[in-house]
């Protein structure tokens, strides 16, 4: 199913109604978590220990968000019994909300970190990490911003590169956290420096992660083949 202002409309108007509201929905749910993160890229930028805070307090307003767009979608199974491709792009919001909330996590853990660790995470590759951390935290921005990009569109091209790891900036975010990674594993690094590093760059994958998987629920979507876990 494509939503535009010019699709056939459905049989029922009030349903098709319902399933531009589900995709609006899901769009804010997106564009809050990437104003975090470009939040978070500030902090780092700056040293703002209240706008890190905001971070922290902002993962609430997400949370809430994931659970109105779940009660919708019940209430839209509920009451329409979809079928066919109106099920599907139920199924692929549901599944894109869950990650974006996951994400959202992940960035206030970010800012949990980093509020009480600013420059205190040690070099690597002759390079300050806060410095990396805010390149890569960059990156991961414009990915999501990609994602959501990509599922407003039913991009299946991007999204499937996305998924396999080859769209965008996804390869070079992959082999910088790999880089920094190894930085926290050498002999003589400081473990305190180590640990809150860890910590950080765990958080970064895992909300990589999070993003090719909405690739993945638009290659879904376009196309009804579930990709998940083929990788």
């Amino acid at each position: 199913m494509k939503i535009s202002n010019d699709a056939p409309g459905h049989i029922l108007k009030r349903f098709d109604d319902d399933m531009r509201k589900l995709q609006k929905r899901v769009l804010k749910m997106g564009r809050l978590v990437q104003e975090q993160l470009g939040a978070l890229h500030e902090v780092l930028v700056e040293n703002d220990e209240e706008r890190a805070e905001q971070i922290i307090e902002g993962d609430r307003s997400i949370d809430l968000l994931e659970v109105k767009v779940d009660k919708f979608i019940v209430r839209l199974l509920a009451r329409r019994s979809p079928v066919g491709g109106d099920l599907r792009f139920i199924v692929t919001a549901s599944r894109i909300v869950t990650d974006l909330e996951r994400l959202g996590d992940e960035t206030a853990q970010m800012a949990k970190v980093l509020v009480r660790e600013y420059d205190k995470l040690g070099m690597c590759n002759e390079r300050s990490s806060l410095t990396e951390i805010r390149e890569m935290i960059l990156l991961l921005g414009q990915l999501l911003e990609q994602a959501m990009d990509a599922f407003r569109h039913q991009d299946y091209r991007f999204a499937r590169d996305l998924a396999q790891g080859s769209a965008g900036a996804c390869e070079e975010l992959e082999q910088r956290l790999k880089a920094m990674m190894s930085c926290t594993t050498r002999e003589g690094a400081d473990v305190s420096h180590a640990v809150n590093l860890v910590l950080i760059l765990r958080s970064l994958d895992r909300g990589l992660r999070y993003t090719q998987n909405i690739g993945e629920h638009v290659v879904y979507l376009v196309t009804g083949k579930d990709v998940r876990h083929k990788n």
